[in-house]
């Protein structure tokens, strides 16, 4: 099942009321038609009646959604879409500074334009209001491809991306894996952390994602693609604690923060 929205480039959050006629788990997918570029991604089992909430903080002129049974391929469909409801998305209280704002609006056209742009080997170089990504086909090191799909230069703050680590990444995952790199150099010292501290860095991002609007799944899904890479002791904490930040965030957004009024 496929149909189109025309958010026109504005935030939205994006209610589907679903029945399924049987136990089935649904894929649901929301992107730009034109570029292919994925905005929101959901798996998830359903039995029953339920409404998918799905934030979209950040859209281009058009979008698709296409909701798939994953089981039964070919077959009649074994749910309904009973209802469809868009409404301006939620913004919360968050402290920014001029620097962060000019990261975040690099970050989001370097995540929306990625399909688009070259890398190369040796890799391209992307630059805007003093930062730099530094795309390449994949991230090496003597010689050795590596599994990490982004590394931020400690001393220079250039962002080294793998287009092959990040083409499975939704626009918001690649934000949020950004908004960790730049915590790294920019933000860790600011609150008196180490540089290269990875939970301060986790946390940061995830702070800044959720109140610019992020879905808390996506924000998930970013760190939890990471981290299949790599199972160790470490990402276990980091992603346990990164569950419990999204989680209290959850409890306390309808408190915290306050529907968006386009005009703003």
């Amino acid at each position: 099942m496929k149909f189109d929205l025309f958010p026109k480039g504005k935030p939205m959050i994006l209610f589907l009321g679903i029945n399924a006629l049987s136990s089935t788990r649904l894929h649901i997918t929301v992107y730009d038609p034109q570029t292919e570029r994925v905005y929101s991604q959901r798996r998830l089992r359903l039995s029953g009646k339920g409404v998918i909430r799905l934030k979209l903080p950040i859209t281009p002129e058009q979008l698709r959604v296409k909701v798939l049974s994953e089981h039964l391929k070919g077959a009649a469909p074994c749910f309904v879409l009973e209802a469809i409801k868009v409404t301006p998305d939620t913004v919360c209280p968050v402290e920014l500074t001029e620097q962060d704002g000019d990261f975040i609006a690099f970050a989001k056209w370097f995540a929306v334009e990625v399909e688009r742009l070259s890398a190369g080997k040796k890799g391209t170089i992307y630059q805007s209001n003093g930062f730099t990504i530094l795309l390449l086909d994949t991230i090496t090191e003597n010689g050795t491809e590596l599994s990490t799909p982004a590394r931020i230069a400690r001393q220079s703050g250039v962002i080294e991306i793998s287009k092959k680590a990040i083409q499975d990444y939704t626009v918001p995952m690649l934000i949020v894996m950004l908004l960790h790199e730049y915590a790294h150099k920019y933000k860790n010292p600011e609150y008196g952390k180490d540089m290269q501290n990875e939970l301060t860095a986790d946390l940061i991002a995830c702070h800044i994602a959720l109140n610019l609007g992020f879905d808390l799944r996506e924000v998930r899904n970013c760190f939890q693609a990471v981290f299949a890479k790599k199972d160790t002791d470490l990402n276990r904490r980091r992603m346990g604690a990164i569950d419990e930040f999204v989680d209290l965030f959850a409890q306390n957004e309808s408190k915290r923060c306050k529907t968006r009024s386009h005009a703003s």
